[in-house]
């Protein structure tokens, strides 16, 4: 009998972080894959990748919205709570064997807690790591949550073991957006130019003249200062004269004044060698 493993993807980058694994799953002959994808993983404003989910080949077994527009704490703290109902209805109806929930953002919470509420199996992705802010409050909150861990390091296994997992169910594994940043080493570099493949906003410049990638999220324990900590950016990178392509921030707390900012400065400095995208294709992202 196939068990059935569902994967949960809230946002962007996370599809890239586990984009090998759903493959992994697909092709096992004893698996089957459900795919769930929910979050700012929908919204153009965010950089959706549904589309691309589908073009990859991946059938989507649901998806909701549940993205709590606006640039608070509670904003997060419901849009948690949204997933949690969807969530609950969907692990009921597919009832799945195991559930896998993805790194450190906050809505991975609604995961792991339906998952384990439900007495559903918790698989958890890149615990054990240290970035700071609420993130490493997410990632502990899921390994206490997790039955089991893939980690991408020994030292990340050694904090997750010493959070009181048993040795026997944290495996190292390494992250699995490092296969796809592999397979770009064995590809041709792309022979299009990403300002008009993907679009954007903001002028067109020479690559061969060299540039900068900018990502730039708030800092969800210093939210309020989300708008100046940009422009300090934005100022340091002026100086450097070089043209940039920035990718918009993620749906956090302080998000809107990152993008505020962002516009406004663009007002002003209409010379600006700025150009702002949604997102990019993984591949495409690594090779340039």
């Amino acid at each position: 009998m196939k068990r059935k493993i569902c994967v949960v993807i809230t946002a962007r980058a996370s599809y890239s972080r586990i984009k090998t694994a759903l493959i992994a799953i697909q092709e096992h002959p004893l698996l089957t894959l459900q795919l769930v994808v929910s979050g700012s993983a929908l919204s153009e404003k965010y950089g959706s990748v549904i589309n691309q989910i589908r073009s990859d080949g991946f059938d989507i077994t649901a998806s909701f919205s549940n993205v709590m527009e606006g640039s608070g704490t509670a904003d997060s703290v419901k849009t948690v709570a949204l997933a949690m109902i969807e969530l609950s209805t969907l692990f009921s109806h597919n009832r799945p064997d195991a559930v896998i929930t993805i790194a450190d953002r906050f809505e991975t919470t609604a995961t792991a807690m339906t998952a384990a509420c439900m007495n559903i199996p918790l698989v958890h992705t890149q615990g054990g790591e240290i970035t700071g802010n609420i993130d490493d409050k997410v990632r502990n909150a899921v390994t206490q949550f997790a039955d089991y861990h893939f980690v991408s390091t020994d030292q990340a296994a050694e904090r997750v073991i010493s959070m009181g997992a048993n040795k026997g169910t944290v495996f190292v594994t390494g992250c699995p957006s490092i296969d796809l940043v592999s397979e770009v080493f064995n590809l041709p570099q792309p022979d299009f130019n990403p300002l008009s493949e993907y679009g954007g906003v903001g002028p067109s410049f020479d690559l061969s003249s060299g540039y900068l990638v900018v990502m730039q999220h708030p800092v969800t324990n210093e939210y309020l200062f989300s708008g100046d900590q940009t422009l300090q950016t934005l100022q340091a990178i002026e100086k450097l004269g070089k043209p940039v392509f920035w990718f918009w921030p993620n749906s956090d707390p302080g998000t809107e004044g990152v993008s505020k900012t962002l516009r406004t400065y663009r007002e002003h400095h209409p010379a600006a060698n700025i150009h702002l995208f949604r997102s990019i294709e993984p591949v495409h992202f690594s090779n340039y």
